[in-house]
């Protein structure tokens, strides 16, 4: 397959990445949400960053169960390993967050993070058009570990 001739790969192809520079890219990206104590400021941002970490642990996931994981790492693996099939870990609670997409009947979008201990309400403007569940922020500071464990194999 030729991916440097459609636009949809352009930004995203280069003739030298490696995974270990992938991998220090990402560790920078997390490094910034920790930062902010992983505190999630805009949800779409959020669920991109959920979605790419996904895509990384499904292309490292050989290299990830040949590493020594602690109980919470290993536990954030499995949650990732299942929510690739979309297939969710109970107690759903503590594992996700919903990520809702609201419209009004002007066309504008307006995106959510919530608890799913939270109650959606939507006023009479506002309608649902778009909700899934989203791995919970807290597991990320397990992932960094992860990551730098992978960064150090390699």
């Amino acid at each position: 397959m030729e991916f440097k001739n459609n636009s949809y790969f352009v930004d995203n192809v280069s003739e030298n990445i490696s995974i270990l520079s992938l991998l220090k890219e990402y560790e920078e990206r997390l490094s910034g949400f920790e930062k902010d104590s992983f505190k999630v400021k805009e949800p779409y941002v959020y669920v991109k960053f959920c979605l790419y970490t996904t895509l990384l642990f499904r292309i490292l996931e050989k290299e990830i169960s040949k590493i020594n994981l602690s109980e919470d790492e290993e536990k954030t693996v499995n949650i990732l390993k299942k929510y690739k099939y979309r297939d969710f870990e109970a107690p759903y609670e503590e594992n996700y967050i919903k990520f809702t997409v609201w419209k009004n009947e002007s066309g504008t979008l307006v995106y959510q993070l919530c608890d799913l201990r939270e109650n959606e309400s939507s006023s009479e403007n506002w309608n649902k058009i778009y909700s899934v569940y989203m791995i919970h922020p807290k597991y990320f500071k397990h992932i960094k570990k992860i990551v730098l464990k992978l960064i150090n194999e390699n």
